[in-house]
């Protein structure tokens, strides 16, 4: 099917509840090098992904990936209804975490694509045990000592990205280190 504007089909698909695997491409076929794959759970949004066509090679992940597919106008769309969808439908992301996959191999989409939490529209961090109990200013870098400080069980990741003024890739960056070292969930 055919879309003139992503973000009113989305909004459809969230109305109507829809839940399944949304693939995406330029709808004219001989310029397009990538391929977007949405995952929807019941209209919302928890996965999105823009992948070379050919070696299926990540270039955008979640937020990044979403915001740049809706700039993309006219689109070619498809709805692979279900509730559940396999991992293995979604490209792994690099193990570099570029977001445009240098030094990822080509082995294509068949390879397990696992989000963390933070990767997970609408995921709400909030502290751990030791995260409670940890002083912020302990914390190395002003960046993660602001993060940390906004982790409080209301504050989503698009949430602290917005009062910080940051890229919600460099939230997620921040984030993913305060739950390595335990200090959030």
């Amino acid at each position: 099917m055919y879309t003139k504007n992503l973000e009113q089909l989305l909004r459809f698909l969230q109305v109507s509840r829809q839940s399944g695997l949304l693939t995406v491409e330029k709808s004219e076929q001989d310029e397009s090098f990538w391929r977007g794959f949405i995952r929807l759970v019941e209209g919302n949004v928890k996965t999105c992904q823009v992948c070379r066509i050919t070696g299926g090679q990540v270039l955008f992940r979640d937020d990044e990936a979403l915001r740049w597919l809706i700039t993309q106008g006219k689109l070619d769309w498809h709805l692979e209804e279900g509730g559940q969808f396999p991992d293995a439908l979604l490209p792994q992301p690099p193990l570099n975490g570029s977001p445009i996959g240098e030094g990822q191999n080509d082995s294509g989409p068949q390879q397990t694509f696992r989000p963390t939490p933070m990767a997970l529209s609408g995921w709400t961090p909030r502290r751990t045990q030791k995260g409670m109990q940890l002083q912020a200013r302990s914390l190395g870098s002003l960046d993660h000592l602001q993060a940390f400080i906004l982790v409080n069980g209301q504050n989503s990741v698009e949430g602290i990205a917005r009062l910080l003024r940051k890229p919600p890739q460099r939230i997620i960056r921040l984030l993913e280190d305060l739950r390595s070292a335990g200090l959030i969930e």
